[in-house]
């Protein structure tokens, strides 16, 4: 993709991904660790965690619910009854067909049974998952339920439940920044529309505590005023117009507490401040095809405690 300000496109999260010569927030977050953090990030992509992937599920439940039937599915273990899972499973199959299993290994144990098993009489557990769910990606039922608590815990808050009653989910904006030539790239969760006019984005953050100081701490410490500010000005790049920023914060735990707040001026002058630094260093790092870490220069250097730390009576 020829790298200008496009406007907002509709594509999938792996396309969106593949384009590693944009620089999203997640990598000026990376990069404000070392160069060298976000080298390896943009080299080697993490593996999705359960937590990762709970959240994609849960991400595509609140904004694109029917897509989501779609691709997901609850996990039942009563279905599977009965099905080859264990290589005690594999022989009592084998002597059941009258096959001598002596010293074969499973996987051979398991193709001579599909071999003799000539009437269908046996079902290996993965082929029935695969025959049952089509697909579909598998939910545990503890995660559906969570999803589901969320689903309604949101759809209870008024101003929630507003912001996400007209929008966009998960476009995709590409834009170039004037001052250092890098091509960025956003992806907002939520786009809220008016009528054809785009009036706000919504980002939606599960969390294990969304009071407004747990989730101001959780902002600091994720780099959210980051992504905030960097959204808001990539949307303006696109559109010409400066957007409110909320988020929408959701407990990961019972009672599920919903609530959402609207990035101030404040937060968003800090996190600007924080992505135009990282973005002047990562023109530097390409111009120079340098990426260092914590100590580029080999220093020694004195560490102390963190503040918090410090505050400790001798004399007790």
């Amino acid at each position: 993709m020829k790298m200008e300000n496009v406007g907002l496109l509709s594509m999938s999260s792996e396309q969106y991904h593949s384009n590693k010569e944009a620089v999203g927030h997640s990598g000026l977050v990376k990069l404000m660790r070392s160069p060298a953090h976000y080298q390896e990030y943009v080299a080697n992509p993490p593996e999705p965690t359960p937590a990762m992937a709970f959240g994609t599920a849960l991400h595509m439940a609140v904004l694109e619910p029917a897509e989501f039937s779609s691709v997901y599915s609850v996990f039942d273990e009563s279905r599977l009854e009965g099905t080859l899972q264990s290589l005690d499973d594999y022989k009592s199959a084998a002597e059941a067909l009258s096959i001598k299993v002596g010293k074969m290994k499973k996987d051979e144990i398991k193709d001579a049974i599909k071999v003799a098993d000539v009437d269908s009489r046996f079902m290996f557990r993965e082929d029935a998952i695969a025959r049952l769910y089509g697909g579909k990606q598998i939910l545990q039922p503890t995660a559906m339920l969570s999803i589901q608590s969320i689903q309604a815990s949101i759809s209870r808050h008024t101003g929630a439940a507003r912001l996400l009653s007209t929008g966009l989910a998960e476009m995709s904006g590409f834009w170039m920044d004037s001052e250092t030539g890098i091509p960025c790239k956003c992806r907002p969760d939520w786009l809220v529309m008016a009528g054809e006019m785009t009036t706000g984005i919504v980002d939606v953050k599960s969390c294990c505590d969304a009071s407004a100081e747990g989730f101001a701490r959780v902002i600091a410490t994720m780099g959210y005023d980051l992504q905030a500010a960097y959204y808001q000005d990539g949307i303006k790049a696109l559109t010409g117009r400066t957007l409110p920023f909320h988020f929408i914060a959701v407990e990961k735990d019972a009672p599920f507490a919903t609530a959402v707040y609207k990035a101030s001026d404040e937060m968003i002058e800090v996190g600007r401040a924080k992505y135009r630094g990282a973005l002047q260093l990562l023109k530097w790092c390409r111009e120079n095809d340098q990426w260092p870490a914590y100590q580029p220069s080999g220093v020694i250097e004195e560490i102390d405690l963190p503040r918090w730390a410090a505050n400790f009576n001798l004399d007790d």
